[in-house]
């Protein structure tokens, strides 16, 4: 691993870890080298092997890879993210995967495990708008009750406040709706429900993360 968390193989091949978000930008600058110290020592001595998601070289050249422990159903995916060591960060390699997780972040977040000491990771609340727009660009997770649902035709919005150039949205394409309905989670049934949403976060009117698939999106009540 590298000093930035990125995976180097033996071949030379860079990458990063699929579905995984090591929390960089919740992290301060002086605790990220013993956070990266601290990934380290939950992997050395472990013989694993990187299978590559199929997912295309990002910007800087990292293909998503998968550690999975030799003899081992399990993943070093799972082992990080029950130490807190990483925050599931799904961008469409393997849904399941994803999805299988959640609840060992949970578990690791109710207990302040790893980065989630640091104050920088927590949910948002939706109604922070000045804390989410600081957030612009960077990974985070927002909750709060979905006060509207707006559908339209290329587009669905669902609103977390009444000012729509101020308050949080989570947009979904329609596409993405039919695929989450097969989740079991419809959009319009989210109006009045309290809901987790993880991405990056973009400023457009308001600030928004576009949800792509049901990992982003969690009921919380």
């Amino acid at each position: 691993m590298t000093d930035a968390g990125d995976i180097r193989l033996s071949d030379g091949r860079l990458g990063r870890l699929a579905d995984l978000d090591l929390g960089r930008d919740a992290i301060s600058a002086g605790a990220w080298p013993g956070h990266v110290a601290a990934i380290r020592k939950a992997l050395v001595g472990l013989t694993v092997t990187a299978d590559e998601d199929g997912g295309f070289p990002d910007r800087w050249g990292r293909r998503p890879f998968r550690l999975s422990l030799a003899g081992d159903s399990e993943t070093a995916h799972r082992l990080l993210a029950a130490r807190g060591l990483a925050r599931i960060a799904p961008l469409g390699e393997q849904e399941a995967c994803a999805i299988s997780l959640l609840p060992l972040e949970a578990a690791a977040r109710a207990q302040k495990a790893g980065l989630w000491r640091e104050p920088a990771a927590r949910a948002l609340g939706a109604g922070e708008a000045p804390a989410i727009r600081a957030m612009a660009g960077r990974f985070a997770l927002v909750e709060g009750k979905v006060v509207s649902v707006g559908e339209r035709p290329r587009r669905i919005y669902l609103n977390f406040g009444r000012d729509f150039q101020r308050d949080f949205v989570a947009t979904l394409s329609p596409k993405t709706a039919r695929h989450l309905e097969k989740a079991g989670i419809s959009p319009s049934s989210l109006r009045g429900k309290t809901v987790r949403v993880r991405g990056v976060i973009v400023l457009r009117r308001a600030p928004a993360i576009e949800i792509t698939g049901p990992v982003q999106i969690e009921v919380v009540r």
